[in-house]
């Protein structure tokens, strides 16, 4: 299975990508799911975080052979970084947050829901959190006004959900400073003091907090308890061009959501194997939750903060144009 790091691309090449029509030819052939069906091959671009575990262990136990589609696996540092490599036909399907999905079909870029991936959990301990360094002083949301925070994407979900969170603590957001770094490279530039918090999922968030860094806010839960963090999503090129191989991709992934919420401690190993980490090391993180539920509400309140924060004019919010039909 390739794995291949997608650079960050800037927000401009949004706009430029929308120009780009899907390749027919990346299908690999019509499909239907039947035994002479020529194999598809797609490739799906997803975080190096450790719920991608979930995706490689759908694959390994068959749900997209079954269905004649052999997926290559690659990752790139946030969804904004996804989304033209999927507009431009150069991956056939991704995950991507549902801020980053609003702000591309705001800027006209074409792309549609095609399931759920991950939501953050309503209560009790999450699975991504802004962590504070541990001489910082820093102890809850309105602590992090004026500091330095280090988020994979500029203007995303992370940046989104932190201001809200600080904004229902008392305190004043409009002074934070974000930073945008990879999630690998986060732990460094804490430990290092060159930023004063980050904003990181598991494995990272597990991480930090054994080396005696505490927990900040849980800016999902205290700010849209419950939201979908990732979102699988495709071209509109590619839903109209070849609607078989969708669907077939979308049963096979519904599986593996189903999959993965009865097995979580199957996505840990599986995680391992595929972020190339000691066995056993992902044994205590958190998981987030799947299931098929794309959770349009919490999805309805994002965009109503976007909006809020300016990232989006209120006519461009287009949330029927980007989920499905239901």
């Amino acid at each position: 299975m390739l794995r291949k790091w997608v650079p960050v691309l800037a927000a401009t090449t949004l706009v430029l990508a929308a120009c780009g029509g899907g390749d027919d030819e990346a299908s690999g052939g019509s499909g239907g799911s039947g035994g002479e069906a020529e194999v598809r091959q797609v490739t799906a671009g997803l975080l190096p975080v450790a719920v991608t575990g979930a995706l490689q262990g759908g694959i390994e136990q068959g749900f997209f052979e079954e269905r004649n589609i052999e997926v290559t696996i690659e990752t790139g540092q946030g969804g904004a970084a996804l989304l033209p490599a999927v507009a431009s036909g150069e991956m056939e399907f991704a995950t991507s947050n549902p801020v980053s999905l609003l702000q591309a079909r705001g800027e006209g870029l074409d792309v549609r829901v095609i399931g759920h991936w991950t939501s953050t959990h309503a209560e009790g301990e999450d699975v991504n959190g802004v962590v504070a360094h541990r001489d910082s002083g820093v102890t809850d949301a309105a602590g992090l006004a004026g500091k330095r925070i280090a988020v994979n994407t500029l203007n995303g979900m992370g940046q989104l959900t932190i201001d809200e969170s600080v904004r229902q603590a008392g305190g004043d957001p409009s002074g934070i400073q974000y930073v945008e770094l990879g999630f690998p490279d986060m732990p460094a530039a804490l430990e290092a003091g060159n930023v004063d918090a980050v904003w990181v999922p598991e494995p990272f968030l597990s991480r930090l907090i054994d080396a005696g860094h505490p927990v900040a806010s849980y800016s999902s839960q205290e700010s849209v308890p419950g939201h979908p963090t990732q979102l699988f999503f495709t071209s509109a090129q590619l839903a109209e061009s070849d609607p078989q191989l969708v669907e077939d991709f979308t049963a096979a992934l519904e599986e593996t959501l189903e999959w993965a919420d009865a097995n979580p401690d199957a996505v840990r190993t599986e995680a391992e194997e595929f972020l190339q980490t000691p066995p056993g090391a992902m044994a205590t993180v958190g998981i987030e939750e799947f299931g098929t539920d794309l959770r349009r509400e919490q999805i309805e309140r994002m965009g109503e903060l976007m909006v809020e924060a300016g990232l989006l004019e209120e006519d461009e919010l287009d949330i029927e144009g980007l989920l499905p039909q239901e």
